[in-house]
């Protein structure tokens, strides 16, 4: 897990890899105020956006199960709103409460062991890896409307060849 800001310029990406430096430079370049809420391809299924907007909901999340992904990495990108994103490291012996789904990439689970709380405001990001558990859309205080972009980095990128 990775947290930063494209508010504070792009000092902080010295060693990132390039096809996240990619999905930084999208989203740092795109002005989102011009786009409405779906999916929108970067470099076709490989890599590409989720534009939503959502209520968070208050608390550590104890009514929302924390996801996992296998094929891709996700870069929450808040626009609008503050949110909290619950984190954790996936641990041998944790039990999904919904097993991993292939076509929609996820597994979700009830408890994550050790979460901590990145707390968002707009224009920060967290990069979540596979295999990292990670809980958004809540908020420390009262549900507010949130809209956030949500790049999709397929791993495979990132793999050495």
């Amino acid at each position: 897990m990775l947290v930063g800001s494209l508010n504070e310029g792009m000092d902080g990406r010295f060693g990132i890899h390039p096809a996240i430096a990619k999905a930084l430079d999208f989203l740092q370049a795109t002005d989102f105020r011009l786009m409405d809420n779906g999916k929108y391809a970067i470099d076709g299924e490989r890599m590409y956006v989720n534009i939503m907007e959502l209520i968070s909901k208050p608390g550590s999340g104890d009514e929302t199960d924390a996801e996992k992904h296998r094929r891709y990495i996700d870069i929450h990108y808040l626009l609008e709103g503050e949110e909290t994103i619950g984190w954790a490291f996936h641990r041998e012996g944790m039990i999904p409460s919904q097993v991993y789904d292939e076509e929609q990439d996820y597994a979700l689970y009830r408890d994550a062991a050790d979460e901590r709380y990145i707390d968002l405001s707009p224009g920060m990001y967290v990069i979540l890896f596979p295999n990292e558990l990670h809980r958004p859309g809540l908020c420390k205080t009262a549900p507010m409307p949130i809209r956030k972009a949500v790049v999709k980095i397929e791993a495979s990128l990132l793999e050495r060849r």
